[in-house]
């Protein structure tokens, strides 16, 4: 038996920026959501994959939805991206794995 696969347009990824300035201040445009964030990290969703970034006294000083904005202030120390993860089969396939 063969699968047909439907036409189904997909939805570009919303552009995304990064700026870094005297590695204090950086803003990022294209952020879907923050994940979580505390005084040394921040991890946001994008449209290419999760967004984290790490330093000392981080401060998230604005995110907008709206926009996908957001403006992190501090000591910036890296800035790293991580693919995408997706599971399959929700709350049951992971428990029979």
């Amino acid at each position: 038996m063969q699968q047909v696969k439907e036409n189904i347009p997909t939805v570009p990824a919303a552009k995304h920026n990064l700026i870094i300035e005297n590695r204090t201040n950086l803003t990022a445009t294209g952020i879907l959501r923050v994940i979580s964030y505390d005084e040394n990290g921040a991890t946001a969703e994008t449209g290419q994959g999760i967004l984290v970034i790490g330093g000392k006294n981080l401060k998230v000083s604005e995110m907008s939805c709206q926009s996908g904005e957001l403006k992190v202030q501090g000591e910036i120390e890296f800035v790293q991206y991580e693919a995408t993860r997706q599971t399959k089969g929700g709350f049951l396939g992971k428990l029979m794995r």
